[in-house]
This record gives structure tokens, sequence and C-alpha cells, in this order.
């Protein structure tokens, strides 16, 4: 066969690979779903999409084989045997090699200083472009202008293989470089947190393109097949199939079950879901009317899955199935005042000092809250490690003094939507950011924490940080009279950081001098360990590999932070401040471990990564260990009431000072959001109230119900069963309010 008419066959085996890729998805898909899943119409969404991608892929090699081809009349043998054609073709590759890297370097050094800062997605992808369109005159100029330079180092330094050529030779080198540089990126990430179902739906169609190949245009018996097979025919009945497989795949609905199904268990398909929603988008809003977008109204852009609605209106901005009503309060029952933070506020007025109430809490404070630190890691919770062996003592005495609260959520799974969540005491879309799509937004002034109320009656604020995040302009330090945040490093070194033997000697040290001073103080910091990367101490060796290695990690860094919050509360007894300092403890968010197929944190809104610990240990008062549902935005409004300070309307938790004192709590439920982001744009709020928990996966048009009762692993989706339909509704009612909220 002539190296001409090889486009032909490569793009009908890469069709064929794809379908082959396609057929194979949906076993897997099927295989991995925990509930029954309609075969048709995930057969029609496989052939339709795997079917466009195989097409377009097989029209591409086509055209390149094409192309490569007839730019050398005599095929690649006569590049390989002339040593002058072969020599001038390895320098141009070269070149052009160098060419691309320019643009590579041009391109990243703009997402650095200006995509990567932008809020806007849209605006972001057309810089982008525009960089890349403006390196392209550049990138060419430097390849021109090596020609000459790279045909020379390629006849110096470019052996000649009689099988290969330079040429040859410099192709298959680029190709090794190209997989060692893919591999060498993968072992830099954990591969728990990249989505590799893609990649490996390539690798299954190159592997069955491959052999489709070999059979049929290399096998004696396939090529007498091919022969017998009118080959225009076929080519045209799958085009018009996977034509139809797509126009009736864009139909299906949202409700249908196919759609969870491809999210949870597909390799490819679910790539293939988001770039068939993408491109089908009109408005340009994220979401498609297609496909099971979701989109309600695909030509405004403000009518969208997770659109703010606004009351009374008459539109259905968040596509929920009717506009918000128009009435007083919401479903916090939170009302907002005049002086309540607005988009357009970015500065409040200072809060005045005031006298505090009768009977309040007339000492300190100290706050010292714990990075991914999950509820049931603690040993009062009953973990061990090893067997018998509690991770915390420190926290285990510290709750047996205290009010220890043992079911607990966090309001975001991560750090930048949890904190100021918590310093406000309202949710993550409650707050006035900066620029809310970006990984690290800073919170406005507008915004009111409860360390303005606590300074408010004579509490000093202090802050001592080292970790990246708390730098003050994120906005989380106002009203502090002191901050301090040395040493910390970059996001990537705060990862690798073992802080907490540089943060709680410093701690000690400032309450020493509060202490010799006499001075009134809140005193907040914070222990980065056991964020990952997880760090191995030479106190706590491990012996385990891959994710029980890991899990080990994660432990022994609960026990060392612990150690080291160990001698800080020692200290507090030791300075003669035991008496009269009120501490707090409390995570930020937890950490998941393949329980609902994800790793770490800031994915989703299962209890691995939201359920918390929270100690608060208060002079005088007795232990209590208390079950009732509670959230960290209750926790500023009961410092505030501890102390005697006024409790601000705009605040959403609630105190849980009568319950520390030995009454109920007041119950009300409980939310959390995860807001979509750079890193993770996905767009999601749940509920817990009553033992049960509702999640809606907003941007997936997915709804979840779970009975955390009967089922604390969140396994059985209750949101389909016909005997749970009643309760669904109720709560669904419930969390819609809440996401329609006025804010």
């Amino acid at each position: 066969m002539r190296l001409r008419a090889l486009y032909g066959p490569v793009a009908a085996s890469t069709f064929a690979g794809f379908a082959g890729a396609g057929l194979v998805d949906v076993l897997i898909t099927t295989a991995r779903s925990e509930t029954s899943v309609p075969l048709p119409a995930l057969l029609v969404m496989a052939i339709g999409l795997y079917g466009v991608a195989g097409m377009l892929t097989a029209m591409a090699l086509g055209v390149l084989s094409s192309s490569v081809l007839n730019a050398s009349p005599g095929g690649f043998r006569s590049i390989r045997d002339n040593p002058n054609r072969d020599l001038t073709v390895a320098g141009a590759i070269l070149a052009t090699s160098i060419g691309v890297l320019v643009v590579a370097v041009v391109a990243a050094a703009g997402q650095r200083l200006l995509v990567g800062k932008m809020a806007s997605q849209l605006l972001a992808t057309i810089a982008a472009a525009g960089i890349v369109l403006l390196s392209a005159p550049l990138a060419a100029a430097v390849t021109l202008g090596l020609l000459r330079v790279t045909r020379a180092i390629a006849g110096a330094v470019l052996p000649r293989p009689r099988a290969l050529g330079a040429t040859g030779l410099l192709l298959v080198m680029l190709l090794a470089g190209g997989l060692l540089a893919g591999v060498f990126a993968l072992s830099r990430a954990d591969w728990r947190v990249l989505d590799l179902g893609p990649l490996v739906a390539l690798a299954v169609a190159a592997v069955l393109g491959l052999g489709h190949g070999i059979f049929w245009y290399l096998s004696p018996p396939g090529k007498n097949l091919a022969r017998r097979i009118p080959g225009a025919v076929v080519a045209v009945a799958a085009a018009a199939l996977v034509v139809a497989a797509v126009m009736a795949g864009a139909r299906i609905p949202e409700a249908s079950a196919v759609y969870p199904a491809i999210t949870s268990g597909s390799t490819g398909l679910r790539f293939g879901v988001l770039m068939a929603r993408a491109l089908t988008d009109r408005d340009g809003d994220g979401f498609s009317a297609r496909f099971g977008g979701g989109d309600c109204d695909d030509t405004a852009d403000s009518v969208y899955p997770g659109a703010e609605d606004v009351p009374g209106d008459g539109v259905d901005q968040n596509c929920e199935g009717g506009d918000a009503p128009a009435v007083a309060g919401d479903a916090t029952d939170a009302k907002q005042p005049a002086e309540a933070p607005t988009a357009s506020a970015d500065k409040q007025p200072p809060v005045k000092a005031i006298a505090p109430a009768a009977g309040a809490f007339a000492g300190n404070l100290l706050v010292i809250t714990i990075d991914a630190l999950r509820a049931d890691r603690l040993g009062v919770s009953g973990y061990t490690r090893p067997p018998g062996r509690s991770l915390t003592p420190a926290l285990d005495a510290l709750a047996k003094r205290g009010a220890y609260f043992r079911r607990v959520w966090s309001h975001a799974p991560n750090t930048p939507r949890s904190f100021p969540a918590i310093l406000t005491s309202r949710y993550p879309s409650d707050i006035v950011w900066d620029k809310p799509g970006v990984n690290y937004p800073i919170v406005m002034p507008s915004n009111r924490t409860f360390f303005e109320g606590l300074a408010s009656v004579g509490l000093r604020p202090i802050g001592i940080f080292s970790h990246f995040y708390f730098t003050p302009d994120r906005g989380i330090n106002k009203a502090f009279a002191e901050w301090s945040n040395d040493g910390a490093g970059t996001i990537a070194e705060s990862n690798k950081d073992v802080a907490a033997p540089r943060i709680v000697p410093r701690v000690i040290d400032r309450l020493k001098k509060a202490a010799a001073r006499k001075e009134r103080f809140v005193l907040w910091t914070h222990l980065f360990e056991p964020h990952s990367s997880y760090v191995t101490h030479k106190e706590f060796p491990t012996t385990l590999s891959g994710v029980p290695g890991l899990m080990e990690k994660y432990d022994y860094e609960v026990a060392f932070v612990d150690r080291w919050l160990g001698k800080l509360l020692d200290a507090v007894k030791a300075l003669g401040l035991g008496d009269n300092t009120a501490v707090v403890v409390m995570a930020d968010h937890g950490e998941a471990w393949g329980e609902h197929k994800v790793y770490f944190h800031g994915q989703d809104l299962f209890d691995e990564q939201l359920r918390v610990p929270l100690i608060i240990s208060i002079p005088g008062k007795p232990p209590r260990v208390i079950d009732e549902d509670v959230a960290l935005v209750d926790v500023g409004p009961t410092l505030l009431e501890l102390t005697g300070a006024p409790v601000p309307a705009v605040m959403r938790g609630k105190s849980l000072l009568s319950c520390v004192d030995g009454g109920a709590c007041a119950p009300h439920p409980v939310f959390a959001e995860l807001l979509p982001a750079t890193a993770w744009p996905h767009h999601a709020a749940m509920m817990v109230d009553g033992g049960m928990k509702i999640i809606h996966r907003i941007s997936a048009r997915r709804w979840e119900l779970y009975d955390l009762k009967t089922d604390p692993g969140e396994k059985k989706n209750l949101a389909d069963n016909p005997a749970s339909r009643q309760t669904f509704e109720g709560l669904r009612t419930k969390l819609l309010a809440f996401e329609e909220r006025r804010r």
C-alpha cells in the first residue's frame, strides 16, 4: 500500500476506535451504576458523542496525513534517503518546535500575569486567545530566523539511522519527550484528584483503532472481507447514524437517569456531555438547553440554573419551576436592615464601643482553628490508630471539660469560602466578594465580622498565623488590632509546610505578654496540619502505601497537630489564664478518602468534607456532649452573646450559648454551599434538617436525599424513591427557599 493511500484507512480505523470506545464506556457506566440505567438513552449518547469525536478526529488525521504526504511527493522515503532533504526537514522541525515553545512561554506568562486574575471566564478565554495570536508572529519570526542554525544543529547532533533518518529519529525523540513530560506532570500531582476518564477513553480508542487497522488492512481475512463491503455505503450509514444519535441525545430530558449515571460512572462520556453543553450554549451563560443542561431560556444570559432569582418579577431566573415569591424575610428568618452589606457597598462605618450586657463573660477568648480536620478523627468520637490509642489526647481532654458538639457542619468544603462564612456568620453566597468566581476572592469591607462585635465590648483582637491564605489583602483581618502572618509561603510551599512548631511558640509568647499586661484579648490562630500534602514526622513513622498510606499520613498529621495544640493549652494553664480564658476549637472543613469517588476536599457537599469538630470550653461551665445539628455560622453569635455584645440581624447563625449552659439548642436547618470557582466550576447547595440531608447539584441538575440516621455514609439516594416523595418535596421547597433568599 502506498503511503499516500494510508489516510483513508487511518481515518476509518480512527472512527472505528472511537465507536468501540463508546461501546466500552456504555459497559463501564452500566457496571458502575448503583441504580438502573436507561440503556437506550445511554447508547444514543455514546453513539452520538463518541461518533462525533471519532468523525472529527478522523477528518483531522486525514487532512493532516494528506497535507504531510503531499508536501513531500516522494513520501517519507524520499526524505529519509536524501541527506540534504533529511537535514532540512529535521532542522525545520527543530525550529518550529522552538517557535511553539515561544508561544507556550508567552501564553504561560499571560496566564500568570493577566488571564488568571480575571473573574469573567469569557474575558479570560478571549484574553488567552489574544495572547496566543499576538505571540504567533514572534514565534514565526523566531522559527524563520533559526532555520539555518537548526539545520546545522541537526547535521552536527542527530545521527541518521537507515530506517528512520534524522527526521524520523527526531520525531520519535519528540514523541518520547512529550510522553515523558506528561508522565512527569502526572507524577507531580496526585492522580486521585485528576479526572483521567477522557485519557482512558482515548487510550481505549487508540487500541481498538489500531486493532481495527491491523485486521481490516493488514491481515488476509480482513482484506478479503473489506473487498466485499461497500465502504462508501458504510461511511454514509455511519455518519447518518451519528447525526441522528446526536439530535436524539440533545433532546433527552434533564430528569433522565442517564445523566447521573454518566456523571458518576463513565470515562469519556461525561467529558463529551460537558463539551456538547458548552457548544450548544446559545447565550453564553455557561448552561445549555440541550443535553440536560437545564437552561430554561437559552436566549437570556441572566437566566440559568443557580442564578439569583429576583422575587416577584415574574421571571424564573434559576430555572427551578417558578419565580421566587416576593415575601418578607427568607428561609433563615434573618431580616436585613438598611445597613446590611450590598454588592454596591464596599465600606461600613466602624462598630462603636459599647458596654457589655449584664452578666456577660468578662474573660478572654482563644480561638483555634485546624485545617481539614474531620469530625470522626477525634478520640472522643471513637477513632483510634493504632487500635486502642487516640490520635488526639489534647482535644479529647478539652472536649471532656467543655461543650463538645458531635454534629457540626461547615458551610463550604474549602478554606476560602469557609472562613469568611465563619467570621461573618453568613453563608458563602451572602458574602460580598470582589470577584466571586475566582479561587481566592477578597472579602469586601462591607461584610461585618463577629470580631468587630468582640472588639466593641473591650476584647483586643489578635491574629497569629503563618499560611498563604491569611494575608491582610484577603479582607479577613477587619477589626484586628494585631495581625501577624510571618513566615508564610506560597500555596505550593504552604501545602508542604510544617507550620505548628513555628506558630505555637509565637502564640505562647503573645499570651505571656497579655498575662503580664493583664489585657483582655480574643486571640485567633490557625494550625495548617493536617492539610495535604501530608508530611511525615519522626515522632509518628508511617508504614503503609497507596490510599491507606495517605490516610495513615493524614492521621499522624492529626496526631502531630494535637501534640502542638496540647503545648498551647498547657501554656494557657501555666500562665494563669486557664480560669478566665474560654477556648474554642474548630476546623474549617473536612477531608474525603474516596467515600464518594473523590479525595481531599473542595469538590462536593458530602459529610466527609463538611462534618467538623467543635469544642467550646468556658471556665465555670460544666462539660456537655451535644448531639443537636449545629453549624459553624453559629460560633460568631455564640461568642457575641457570651461576651455581652449584640448579635447583628444580618448574621445567619444562632447562638449556641443556651445548649452550652445545659438547655436545648435553637433548632434550625443547616445549610452549605459549593460555589463555582476557577479551579472547580461546579455549583451545589445542601441542607440538613431533622436527620435528613438534601443536596441540590445545581450545575448537574440533580437532587439527592439521604437519611443520615439509617444511612450515615450517604450511600442510598432516596430522591427518586416513591416512599420518600413527600419528605423530598418538603425539603426541596426549604432548600429552594434558601437558594432564592434575599442576600
